[in-house]
């Protein structure tokens, strides 16, 4: 099965009533532990006793290496698309059912980054009475691979146009310092004709992902983070996609 149906397949199926919980401390920590074996090429028990199956793969002419969860189980955790080597860039998807087709634009972007690996929550948002919320939640298998992966990352969103009209993306560092990258696809987003708000210099409100705990993490480690929230236009529409995709291939990392 490529990544494409895969990925539509474990994204269709999840939804807000499904079962959830929290990954306990030692399987946070196996879980890092099987992550960075299979980053080594080397074998690994820990993630098979978790519940999460290994398969490489070729995709576009390039080899990864898909680390997934079982679905439809409390251990909805996630899922993780390896490249060949440590990633250059992370491409994180929290909420891939509930902000919609953030999943197929993250799967885009992979694509359009050579070296990245893409993150993905197992679990709606809301499941598990919203423990499934990884971008607000530390100890999720999402929060821990993000730090143990160690590279610059680009955390997707989206929010209804009636949120903040007359704008169709939302750019900031989260509640970290804004770099030269940022400002780049901000640049490259209007050059597309896109309505932009940077958050480093306007107010984007709740959008602007202060309160994110992979950019709180982030922060700490000195590593770049960009929180993208994305008008549905930038995300149904095939051509609006495929602009943003661009954009951030061509500014980030």
């Amino acid at each position: 099965m490529g990544l494409q149906k895969w990925l539509s397949a474990r994204v269709g199926d999840m939804q807000a009533a499904d079962p959830y919980r929290p990954p306990l401390p030692a399987e946070l920590e196996a879980g890092v532990l099987g992550l960075r074996a299979v980053l080594a090429g080397e074998a690994t028990d820990s993630l098979a006793a978790l519940g999460f199956t290994v398969s490489p793969g070729v995709g576009d002419g390039r080899p990864y290496t898909l680390v997934a969860d079982g679905a439809d189980t409390e251990r909805s955790w996630g899922a993780v698309v390896l490249p060949d080597g440590a990633p250059r860039l992370v491409v994180e998807v929290p909420h891939p059912k509930s902000d919609l087709r953030t999943a197929q634009l993250g799967l885009e972007l992979f694509r359009a980054v050579p070296g990245s690996a893409l993150l993905l929550a197992g679990a709606h948002r809301h499941a598990g009475g919203g423990a499934a919320d990884v971008a607000h939640r530390t100890d999720s298998m999402f929060h821990v691979w993000a730090a143990a992966l160690a590279a610059p990352e680009v955390q997707v969103h989206g929010y209804a146009a009636a949120s903040l009209p007359g704008v169709d993306a939302v750019a900031s560092a989260g509640a970290g310092s804004v770099t030269p990258a940022h400002e780049a696809l901000r640049d490259a987003l209007v050059a597309q004709g896109f309505r932009v708000c940077a958050g480093w210099v306007d107010a984007g409100g709740e959008l602007e992902g202060t309160t994110n705990v992979q950019g709180i993490a982030a922060t700490e480690r000195g590593t770049p983070f960009l929180h993208l929230e994305l008008a549905p236009a930038l995300r149904t529409d095939p051509a609006g996609r495929a602009a943003a995709v661009a954009a951030i291939a061509g500014t980030w990392p």
